[in-house]
C-alpha cells in the first residue's frame, strides 16, 4: 500500500486525503461544466459544493467516531486527523444532503434540479476518492483466494480489494447517469425531457444503494459490524436498503409530479 505520497521533514502528503481532494475537485469541475444544461449559476454551484463538502467531512467523521468511540477516547485530538482515514460515508452523505437542502431552500433554487446536477458528479468524485481508501488500507474486504486479492499491511492473508470494487462500480454508475442526463435535460431547444426533475437523483440513490448492498457482502474491517449476530448481514446492508427504498419512492413520486405538470401544461395550451 501507499499511505503517504511523500514525506519531507514534518510535511506529509497522505494518499487518502489527496485522493479525496482529487475526487472532490473532479466532482465540482464536472458539475460546473454541466450547470448550463440545468440553467444553474456557477456561483451557486461553488457555494453549494463548499457547504456540502464541509458538512460531509464533519458528518462522516462524527459518524465514524460515534461508532468506534473507544478507539478515540484515549486521544480525543485524533478525531481531528481526518487525513489518516476513518470516515462513515453514509454519515457524511446524510449530513451533506441536509446542509444542501437548507442551502437550496435559502437561495430559493429548485431542489430537484440541483440534485440531478449533483448525482453524476457525486458518483464520479466518490469513485476516485475510494482509491485513497485502497492506498490507506482501510475498508478492506474479507479473505479470498481470487487472483486479484490483496494482502494489506498487518494482515497475513489476501482479501477482497473492496475499495477498488467501489471505484469500478461507481464509475459505471457515473457513466450511466451521465448518459441518462441527456434525456432529463436535453440541450436542444426542441428536445422534450423524458424524465421529471429529481428522477435522475432518485436513480442515483437506487444504483448507489444497490452497489453498497452488494459490496457489503465482501467488506470486512471496522466499518462492517454484523446485525444481530448474522455473519453475512451488516448495518451497511440496512442503510443500503433504506437508500434504495428512498430512491425508489422518490423516482415514482417525481415521475407522477412530472406527468401532472405535463397534463396541466397541455390543458393550458
Amino acid at each position: 500500500m501507499m499511505p503517504e505520497l511523500f514525506h519531507w521533514g514534518p510535511i506529509k502528503l497522505h494518499t487518502y486525503g489527496f485522493m479525496w481532494a482529487v475526487g472532490i475537485w473532479l466532482a465540482v469541475w464536472r458539475a460546473l461544466r454541466a450547470a448550463p444544461r440545468y440553467n444553474i449559476k456557477s456561483d451557486d454551484v461553488f457555494d453549494l459544493a463548499f457547504l456540502t463538502i464541509v458538512a460531509g467531512v464533519i458528518g462522516g467523521r462524527l459518524g465514524f467516531v460515534l461508532i468506534f468511540w473507544r478507539s478515540y477516547a484515549s486521544d480525543p485530538l485524533s478525531i481531528l486527523r481526518v487525513w489518516e482515514g476513518g470516515m462513515s460515508y453514509f454519515g457524511g452523505f446524510g449530513l451533506a444532503i441536509l446542509a444542501g437542502w437548507w442551502f437550496l431552500r435559502r437561495r430559493r433554487l429548485d431542489v430537484w434540479r440541483v440534485a440531478d446536477l449533483a448525482a453524476p458528479s457525486v458518483a464520479l468524485g466518490y469513485a476516485i476518492a475510494r482509491i485513497g481508501c485502497f492506498a490507506a488500507g482501510c475498508c478492506y474486504g474479507i479473505p479470498t483466494e481470487l487472483p486479484w486479492a490483496v494482502v494489506f499491511p498487518g494482515h497475513d492473508h489476501p482479501v477482497h480489494p473492496t475499495q477498488l470494487y467501489s471505484t469500478v462500480m461507481n464509475l459505471i454508475i457515473f457513466f450511466v447517469l451521465a448518459r441518462l442526463e441527456r434525456r432529463s435535460y436535453p440541450v436542444a431547444p426542441t428536445g422534450a425531457p423524458q424524465w421529471a426533475n429529481g428522477q435522475l437523483f432518485a436513480l442515483f440513490l437506487i444504483l448507489h444503494g444497490g452497489y453498497r448492498f452488494l459490496n457489503e457482502f465482501f467488506r470486512s474491517g471496522a466499518t462492517s459490524l454484523t446485525v444481530l449476530g448474522i455473519q453475512v448481514f451488516t448495518y451497511g446492508h440496512l442503510v443500503a436498503l433504506f437508500v434504495i427504498g428512498v430512491g425508489a419512492f422518490l423516482f415514482r413520486l417525481r415521475g407522477r409530479a412530472g406527468r401532472v405538470s405535463s397534463e396541466h401544461a397541455s390543458v393550458s395550451r
